[in-house]
């Protein structure tokens, strides 16, 4: 008799439960996707590829790997640039799905993948697009993942900058230490002398990247109401939009206050205008 006969026998197809979470999943981590998901992850996969710069972008892929050899990121993340050139290329909707939940906030937008791709596709530019995306649909997982960046986000979108040379310490850069394992020791530069090449003019300056003008905040709130920004901030996080709302109103109060003292200041300053006849 076969030993195949002997051995014990699993019917083929799987349970309810398990169909619910495939024993597969359970083990990668991931779960079924529901039918709200798959209609989501279908427009998505639909808006990107209808997207003009998904054409200008992706180009194609040697899948020689130097994109993900530079890539910052790829050191210590589950992220790989050439990855999201594929799925970008030829993924469907559940790769790109998958894709947008977590590992598109890995890219540091540092622009390495582009200068070493010898295709010339912009990963880093269809990365992007992905973001725009996941922000405009307000994924539950981009919500999480951007949660924690409320701060630095009003700094940027209030005064234009959320980082500023004065930061660069060691307190702040610990990689920089003396077991660093990056750049410092290729090039045989020890980290106290990378940190000295911050430029001295601009050691000197640093504390006006927090002195912004009215006029300048209220120029750049300007542009994220006419290009849509504000509104896809609004559909992520509606509490943060409006408090941002509030900071702006205040400061055009503030910014109408001091017109019209200049103008009265101005006036006063010019005193009776002398008229000549001839």
């Amino acid at each position: 008799m076969s030993v195949v006969a002997h051995l014990p026998r699993r019917a083929l197809s799987l349970t309810e439960e398990e169909a619910e979470s495939p024993p597969a999943m359970e083990l990668t981590g991931r779960r079924r996707m529901s039918a709200e998901e798959k209609a989501l992850a279908t427009t998505l996969f639909e808006e990107f590829h209808a997207d003009p710069r998904h054409e200008e972008f992706v180009l194609g892929c040697l899948n020689c790997g130097e994109c993900t050899t530079g890539c910052p990121a790829a050191r210590f993340y589950d992220f790989s640039p050439r990855e999201m050139l594929q799925i970008a290329a030829t993924g469907d909707p559940t790769t790109l799905w998958d894709a947008m939940q977590e590992k598109i906030w890995a890219c540091c937008q540092c622009y390495t993948c582009n200068m070493r791709c010898r295709f010339g596709n912009d990963i880093a530019g269809i990365i992007s697009v992905m973001r725009e995306l996941s922000v405009t649909h307000g994924l539950e997982a981009t919500r999480k993942t951007l949660a924690p960046f409320g701060r630095s986000l009003t700094l940027l979108m209030t005064v234009g900058t959320q980082v500023s040379s004065d930061m660069i310490q060691p307190d702040f850069f610990r990689d920089w230490g003396p077991f660093a394992t990056g750049s410092d020791k290729v090039w045989h530069v020890s980290p106290e002398i990378m940190r000295r090449a911050i430029p001295v003019d601009v050691l000197q300056t640093t504390r006006s990247a927090w002195l912004v003008s009215v006029q300048t905040s209220l120029e750049l709130f300007r542009i994220y109401e006419e290009t849509g920004v504000l509104d896809m901030l609004r559909g992520l996080d509606p509490d943060l939009t409006e408090m941002l709302v509030d900071i702006v109103e205040e400061r055009r109060e503030e910014f109408a206050e001091a017109r019209e003292r200049f103008a009265q200041e101005l006036a006063g300053q010019r005193g009776t205008v002398a008229t000549f006849t001839g």
